[in-house]
């Protein structure tokens, strides 16, 4: 029994890594298109292709993390693999998606055909800022937000804890948001625009099985029935 959960869970976890891995072999193709386009010099090009690469490998790491802690909270797959191994899990996605967010948004900075200061990383609407920036910017900052809480877990207890950590479903929703309108490709609905809405629609189902009653979840074979 403990071999046969142990060879599901490498499975479950390469079904959910799929649309990530997809997206980013379809995403140089299509990028490479739009650059070809732009009115930017060959460094702002490379620029703007590095934080690009950084934008799309940090959605899609978040929508793994927000998987691992729906998975890690609710105990679904507890049959299948360890509570500590999910929240490890969890946790490395989680430190990595914020680092490569922070790689897109700095990586701005350093264009020097167009003016975008560490101040429009910081804060959203500053200097004229467009609203799809915005989303990035307030979602990365929930992201942080949520990451800097769990230092200071014992101080804030774990209720207010908890309800901090919750920052994290805007916090996809907001990056979702900023990829869809920031993104000529993906608007477009081609390949690379399938996959990211594709990779959204993973946490999307657990985050709405998590708020069927538990009789539902036991029902559909979400959660195991207590004995």
């Amino acid at each position: 029994m403990a071999s046969t959960a142990t060879t599901r869970w490498p499975a479950r976890a390469t079904i959910l890594a799929l649309p990530l891995a997809l997206s980013l072999a379809a995403m140089p193709a299509a990028h490479a298109d739009t650059l070809a386009e732009d009115p930017y010099t060959p460094y702002d090009q490379g620029v703007r292709h590095v934080a690009t690469l950084a934008g799309y490998l940090s959605y899609g790491l978040m929508a793994l993390a927000v998987c691992f802690g729906i998975l890690t909270t609710t105990g679904w797959a507890r049959r299948s693999v360890r509570r500590e191994t999910l929240y490890g899990g969890h946790m490395m996605l989680a430190v990595i998606c914020l680092a490569f967010g922070c790689i897109h948004g700095i990586a701005y900075a350093f264009q020097t055909g167009q003016h975008f200061s560490y101040v429009n990383v910081v804060i959203p609407f500053v200097n004229g800022g467009e609203p799809e920036v915005a989303f990035g910017i307030i979602g990365l900052e929930l992201g942080l937000a949520v990451a800097v809480s769990i230092w200071v877990q014992r101080k804030l207890g774990y209720r207010r804890w908890h309800l901090v950590h919750y920052l994290a479903y805007p916090a996809f929703g907001l990056s979702l948001l900023h990829t869809i309108t920031a993104s000529a490709e993906v608007q477009a609905l081609g390949l690379l625009g399938i996959f990211v809405l594709g990779i959204a629609a993973a946490p999307i189902l657990l985050f709405v099985l998590r708020l069927l009653p538990a009789t539902t979840a036991v029902a559909t074979r979400i959660a195991p029935q207590e004995v």
